[in-house]
């Protein structure tokens, strides 16, 4: 689908068959149509990428890019200096070393960052990189869709998921309506089921479990 094709079906489920005479504009569905987006690619794995960073020396944290929502796994590559190739170990911030100790990172940690007085998520490195590194991390997560504005925009999931996405716009413009109206709210609160079970499945939709405890390995295959 478009995103007007979008717009279209959550007025066409809604049974409105014209816009000349409607309770809700263009430009508010779309604003719902974002905000489930959104939603659904923080909460599941519909929608996962990834992105190169750079080690520098003495440097511990690094910030994520603000279209991704989560930091799954991270796998360092070089080709010079020490010509590391492994994943590293997912932990706790506070299983990193107080020592501030540093070396080739060998595991990251979640946190987040101060930058300019803004904050942001970041992932931590352990051991502190000793030198400086060229893309040499492959860090991947959870990453949101880009913000659907024009009518032939084709958004970034897949179609059975922006079927969901209606199923949760069409949940928020009944709650816009549901007040003084009971058969208004009991459509809101059926869409809201059909969201969240919709939700559920899109949890699925990617079997690998990137939560369950792991072990790192080298580039022989051993674990460490």
């Amino acid at each position: 689908m478009t995103t007007a094709e979008m717009v279209t079906l959550c007025r066409t489920r809604m049974g409105e068959d014209s816009t000349t005479a409607t309770a809700i504009s263009d430009a508010q569905i779309l604003a719902l149509l974002n905000e489930r987006m959104a939603e659904l690619c923080a909460d599941t794995n519909v929608l996962v990428s990834g992105w190169t960073a750079s080690t520098v020396l003495n440097q511990q944290q690094y910030s994520v890019p603000a279209e991704y929502t989560s930091v799954e796994a991270i796998q360092i590559y070089r080709t010079t200096g020490d010509n590391k190739k492994q994943w590293l170990r997912k932990v706790p911030v506070i299983d990193t070393d107080s020592s501030k100790s540093t070396g080739s990172p060998d595991k990251f940690a979640l946190w987040g960052l101060n930058v300019s007085g803004d904050n942001s998520p970041a992932f931590w490195l352990d051991p502190i990189p000793n030198a400086n590194g060229s893309s040499d991390l492959i860090c991947y997560g959870r990453q949101l869709a880009k913000t659907m504005v024009s009518g032939g925009q084709g958004p970034e999931v897949r179609l059975r998921w922006q079927y969901l996405v209606v199923d949760g716009a069409l949940e928020l413009i009944y709650l816009r309506f549901a007040e003084g109206s009971p058969t208004t709210l009991a459509l809101a609160d059926r869409m809201h089921g059909l969201w969240e079970a919709g939700k559920m499945k899109a949890m699925e939709y990617i079997t690998l479990d990137l939560y369950a405890p792991g072990e790192a390995r080298d580039t022989m295959g051993y674990c460490w």
